[in-house]
């Protein structure tokens, strides 16, 4: 199986011009301040993914959520591009990163998905860098995997000695804010913890999978105008998209997410199901973006899955081809493909991969050169009328994060 039969070259018209054109991601983020950016990093066959927040409601400070750090260098020359990029320090709202590198809880939550190398490999590192005492890192989250490795060992000691860090593992359900951004626990279900201690359960399905909700919904009162004195609750959903971040995960834990998230089938009962709805909003597990598990390999994904996700944005963090497991997997890819466009029954050539809205971190342009299209930015506005926004940044899997490189893909 090559690389050519798994993913397509990606068609250089679909690029936008360079930065400092209008189409720049640093442009994108300044005239959009209240976004949210969600960064998926090329490094290959693993994991180091960066959500910048929207500024805080409080100081109006962006802060940073981050998921998996696979290699020593990817994030932090991210950080630092964030930070070289300041228009107006005095105007917090138009900032990047707008405290200084290291600064109080500018790393409100670190997490590694599970203690596999090409997930944290980066770990120790990124604590060397930014745990001070000041404490730049808020929160840490792991699944309470115990893997007896030199690197976990290590990052335990680390966090041992960082008491300034609160530390979380959490399993499906548990839900946290940060500020207007919601993040909630899809797996591993709570049965599937249990198990860890008996090695009952594969490293990979201990992943923590998470969905990123902005905004979040939020209940909210409305006064009566033919009750004085009384009050409406209610939820306000519409506006929010989400993104599903499927670390690891494999059929054990999206088959424990199924029955902790349920799906509600109108068809059986369509009364009750309107009304759950109406006071729940979509389904649980429904997103606009979905990062594929398990660097979509065959076991990380299935049909059924992605059509109950229904993402119009599938995201793929390997290499195209080749290493030593051939990620992505053409399995995966094919049911991918056939959740966007069924051709099944119908027979209709089938669209490429980029039409599909399928983008892999390890994908070149079709060039003579094979230009890498490298790491992936997404902007998610606050409000809902406002499409959202890709860019890649044009790195290999060993470059720096260059911003001012970004391109963004025609939609």
């Amino acid at each position: 199986m090559t690389a050519a039969t798994v993913l397509d070259p990606f068609d250089p018209a679909t690029l936008l011009p360079a930065d400092p054109a209008p189409g720049s991601l640093v442009n994108a983020i300044e005239s959009d301040p209240e976004a949210l950016v969600y960064f998926l990093l090329n490094v290959g066959d693993g994991d180091s993914q960066v959500v910048l927040l929207p500024p805080d409601s409080n100081d109006g400070v962006r802060r940073l959520l981050i998921v998996d750090v696979a290699t020593s260098g990817k994030v932090p020359a991210l950080l630092d591009s964030l930070h070289a990029h300041k228009p107006d320090v005095t105007d917090l709202n138009k900032g990047l990163l707008t405290e200084p590198p290291g600064s109080s809880r500018q790393i409100r939550l670190l997490v590694v998905t599970h203690p596999h190398a090409d997930h944290m490999r980066g770990v120790p590192d990124l604590l060397d860098r930014y745990n001070g005492t000041n404490g730049c890192i808020d929160q840490f989250w792991d699944p309470g995997f115990y893997f007896p490795t030199p690197m976990f060992h290590t990052l335990m000691a680390q966090l041992e000695a960082s008491p300034w860090i609160r530390r979380l593992q959490p399993t499906s359900g548990t839900t946290c804010y940060f500020d207007d951004v919601k993040v909630t626990v899809v797996g591993p279900g709570v049965g599937l913890r249990m198990r860890f201690d008996t090695y009952g359960v594969e490293i990979n399905d201990s992943s923590l999978t998470l969905m990123v909700e902005f905004p979040a919904g939020r209940v909210y009162t409305e006064s009566d105008p033919d009750k004085e004195g009384r009050a409406d609750r209610k939820t306000a959903r519409d506006s929010s998209r989400r993104l599903l971040l499927g670390a690891d995960a494999q059929f054990t834990s999206w088959a424990q997410a199924t029955v902790d998230f349920p799906d509600l089938h109108s068809q059986r009962n369509p009364v009750l199901a309107t009304e759950l709805r109406a006071a729940r909003g979509r389904d649980y597990m429904a997103a606009e973006v979905f990062k594929l598990s398990h660097h979509a390999s065959k076991h990380g994904v299935n049909l059924e899955l992605l059509e109950r996700v229904a993402a119009q944005t599938l995201l793929v963090s390997s290499g195209s081809g080749g290493g030593s497991y051939n990620f992505p997997h053409l399995l995966a890819m094919e049911a991918a493909r056939e959740s966007r466009q069924s051709t099944t029954t119908s027979g209709a050539p089938r669209k490429t991969d980029h039409e599909l809205g399928i983008h892999c971190t390890g994908g070149t342009l079709n060039d003579t050169a094979g230009t890498p299209l490298g790491s992936i930015a997404i902007v998610v506005p606050r409000w809902k009328h406002d499409r959202l926004r890709m860019f890649r940044l044009m790195d290999d899997r060993r470059g720096i994060i260059n911003l001012s490189q970004s391109r963004e893909v025609a939609p």
